[in-house]
């Protein structure tokens, strides 16, 4: 039986130190057909140059094609570019800073199969690793991970993920059907993870697989990434990560709204649903929208700002975001403050034979 040609896409943006560890590890896929696509987003180091140099040496069995964006777009404009010139069944989607397993295609593939073809959104646990490629162990498990079941279905409604954000793939390890682009159009958010997974939730179906199929880099130049053990050697510089989630989390509800009404327009859900979906995207986003305002003011802005937010009848939203309203000095003082709180806890937690 002739197997369909899938697509490995690797989407790059400075990432010289990294990129090449990448390309070998698409190259080294044990699927085939393949097609490998790298798309490097106007990066201002020498990650094309790089590229550029090894797939040019490369005489492997893979198609493998390079680009580059004329101008900076960011992720989600990166993989649209890329999208339109995929002619795989299935993509496979890969950072320029995270090394695919070679088992990774061939495992997705049949799992892709195992559902009938009906998974648009297939995604796995990973092995964490640092800058240096040192192991940290295994990552973004789902469900018990002494149960043996290879193949986990992914469960969800539409209304709840909007403000639970769950389930939602892990976003390094993603594989998509083209139909999601297909059907809803190009990205208008960098947060490719959240809205695609929205989009699995409307049209399709998400499956996890457990096994470790990417090693996943975590570094300083993560700018979306949090993790307890990080803590980001600065406030300013934790501020900066926060500003930039919450600017593309406000994007990624604009572009879940539009897909709402999109399916709302072609009979996928009802005028009543329709309505629930919109209020609530709104109100989620109007919380982001908030603390990015209050983020980018001075001292008087922010009550302002507060303040018109209580008058419009966001009262809960102000409340939550109230602590970004007070003077930076003493805002920052209270997190500091809760972080060594928080860090005491944990240690206080770790038996003293694993300290």
């Amino acid at each position: 039986m002739n197997r369909p040609i899938l697509s490995f896409i690797i989407v790059c943006y400075n990432q010289e130190a990294y990129i090449e560890e990448a390309l070998k590890g698409a190259f080294a896929q044990t699927y085939s057909p393949l097609e490998i696509i790298v798309a490097d987003d106007c990066s201002t180091d020498r990650s094309f140059e790089i590229i550029q140099r090894v797939t040019a040496s490369y005489k492997g069995p893979h198609v493998v094609r390079a680009c580059i964006t004329p101008k900076n777009v960011g992720i989600g404009g990166n993989i649209n570019m890329v999208m339109g010139m995929c002619q795989g069944e299935f993509v496979i989607a890969s950072a320029g800073d995270d090394i695919s397993l070679p088992e990774r295609t061939e495992i997705l593939y049949r799992a892709w199969e195992d559902s009938g073809r009906r998974a648009t959104s297939i995604f796995s646990s990973y092995v964490t690793i640092s800058g240096k490629g040192e192991e940290f162990g295994v990552g973004g498990t789902r469900g018990d991970p002494a149960d043996p079941t290879l193949y986990r279905p992914q469960h969800g409604n539409l209304l709840p993920f909007l403000s639970q954000k769950w389930p939602v793939v892990v976003g390094c390890t993603h594989a998509w059907s083209p139909k999601l682009f297909k059907y809803f159009g190009p990205l208008t958010s960098d947060l490719e993870d959240l809205v695609l997974s929205f989009r699995t939730l409307a049209i399709g179906e998400m499956l996890y697989v457990h096994q470790p199929l990417i090693k996943y880099r975590r570094h300083d130049a993560n700018v979306s990434f949090f993790a307890d053990w990080d803590d980001t050697r600065s406030f300013e510089h934790r501020e900066k990560r926060l500003h930039w989630v919450n600017r593309k989390t406000v994007a990624a509800f604009d572009n879940m709204i539009c897909d709402i009404d999109l399916l709302h327009k072609t009979g996928r859900i009802d005028g009543v649903e329709h309505v629930r979906l919109r209020e609530e995207s709104l109100r989620i986003r109007r919380m982001y929208a908030l603390e990015l305002s209050l983020m980018e003011q001075c001292f008087f802005g922010r009550l302002a700002t507060l303040v018109k937010a209580v008058i419009q009848g966001n009262i809960s939203c102000a409340l939550k975001s109230f602590p970004r309203g007070l003077p930076r000095s003493l805002y920052r003082s209270l997190y500091m403050l809760r972080e060594k709180w928080r860090a005491r806890s944990r240690d206080r937690s770790v038996p003293a034979w694993d300290k």
